[in-house]
C-alpha cells in the first residue's frame, strides 16, 4: 500500500474516532534519528494536532497517557529490535493506529504493525526511499490530508531531487573525507554540532558512526546550546565537526562557525549549501537537511574507518553479548 493510501485509510478511522490528536514517532538508535525529520516537520508545521518523539523502551515503560485511538504511531526499526517491536504492541493495545517502518516485509515489525512502510537500505540504498525520506513522506502526507498543507507540491518535488543531490555531494565530499581521515584518525574525542532537522544527523554521526562503529568518544552539541556552557571547553586541540543546515536555523550554525574560526583550529565543516541542497524549494528545504546530510557524513567517517583499518561493521558488544 502506498503512503498516500495508508494515510487516507487512517484519516477515515481517526476522523470517526473524533479527529487526530497526536502523532508519535518511536524508535531507538539510528532508527529514532532517521524518523526525527518527520517529527521535526510536524512539530514545526502542524496546526491542529501535537507530536512527540520517544525512545522505544521509554515508550514501553513510560507510555504517554494521551495515547489512544486518536493517535498515529510511526514506529521504526530496520529489522526487529525487541523493544521497538514491543512499542508497536503497546500502541496497538492502547487503540492507536500503528505504522511500522522497517527494512524488510517479513520482520516482526511488519507482522505487528497495522500498516507497514518498507524502506530502502543496505549497500545499494536509494536515498529518496530510505527511512529518513519515508518518515518525511509520512509527515508531509499527514499534513496534506489532515490540514491541506500548502507546501505539499514543493515537498513532493524535493523527493525527486534527493538522489542526484546525494550523488553529487558524495563527489564533493570525497577530498574533505580523505583529509579528515588522515588528520583525525588518531583522535579520541569529537564534538559534532548541528541544529534543526540536522540535529538528528549529529546524533547519528556521534552515537552510531563514531561511537558504535569506530569506538571514538563523541559529544552531540546543539549549535543553539553551544554558547550556554559547552563553548568553555573549546580550544585549539579539540576536533569539532559542524554540520551546517540550510533554512531557518542556519543563523545558529553560522554564529558557531564565526566563533570556531576565532578560537578553534581542528574544525571540519560539512555545509548543506555546499552539498547542493538549494535545488530544493526554499519553502521546504530545511526539512530535507538530514536526508541529504546522513549519507554524506557517513562517507566522511568511512574514510576514517579505512585509514584506521577498523571496519564500520566491527563490534565489541552489539549482537555478541547479553545486554
Amino acid at each position: 500500500m502506498e503512503i498516500k493510501q495508508i494515510i487516507s485509510e487512517i484519516k477515515t478511522k481517526v476522523d470517526a474516532a473524533g479527529g487526530l490528536n497526536q502523532v508519535y514517532f518511536v524508535g531507538c538508535g539510528g532508527s529514532q534519528a532517521a524518523i526525527f525529520g518527520g517529527y521535526y516537520l510536524l512539530n514545526s508545521e502542524a496546526k491542529t494536532f501535537g507530536t512527540a518523539i520517544y525512545n522505544s523502551n521509554e515508550f514501553v515503560y513510560a507510555t504517554p497517557a494521551k495515547l489512544n485511538e486518536q493517535s498515529i504511531c510511526i514506529i521504526c526499526s530496520l529489522n526487529a529490535t525487541a523493544e521497538t517491536v514491543e512499542a508497536v504492541r503497546v500502541a496497538n493495545k492502547k487503540g492507536a493506529i500503528t505504522i511500522a517502518m522497517t527494512g524488510f516485509p517479513d520482520t516482526e515489525m511488519a507482522k505487528n504493525g497495522q500498516y507497514v512502510v518498507v524502506y530502502s537500505n543496505g549497500d545499494n540504498q536509494v536515498y529518496s526511499q530510505a527511512n529518513q525520506a519515508k518518515s518525511l513522506m509520512l509527515g508531509f502526507e499527514i499534513l496534506k490530508q489532515f490540514e491541506n498543507y500548502e507546501k505539499y507540491d514543493a515537498a513532493m518535488d524535493a523527493f525527486t531531487k534527493i538522489d542526484q543531490i546525494v550523488a553529487n555531494a558524495k563527489k564533493y565530499i570525497d577530498p574533505i573525507g580523505k583529509k579528515f581521515a588522515q588528520e583525525y584518525k588518531d583522535e579520541e574525542l569529537f564534538y559534532v554540532m548541528a541544529s534543526g532537522a540536522c540535529y538528528s544527523t549529529a546524533y547519528t554521526m556521534s552515537c552510531c558512526h563514531l561511537m558504535e562503529m569506530q569506538w571514538k568518544h563523541a559529544v552531540i552539541m546543539h549549535t543553539g546550546e553551544y554558547f550556554h556552557g559547552p563553548f568553555e571547553t573549546t580550544d585549539k586541540n579539540l576536533p569539532i565537526i559542524l554540520l551546517m543546515s540550510e533554512g531557518r536555523t542556519r543563523a545558529l550554525d553560522e554564529r558557531c562557525l564565526t566563533f570556531l574560526n576565532r578560537y578553534a583550529k581542528k574544525v571540519t565543516v560539512i555545509d548543506a549549501k555546499e552539498l547542493g541542497i538549494n535545488v530544493i524549494d526554499d519553502s521546504v528545504v530545511e526539512f530535507f537537511n538530514s536526508a541529504i546530510m546522513i549519507p554524506i557524513e557517513r562517507e566522511v567517517v568511512c574514510r576514517m574507518a579505512d585509514a584506521r583499518n577498523h571496519p564500520m561493521s566491527q563490534r565489541r558488544y552489539m549482537w555478541k553479548v547479553e545486554y
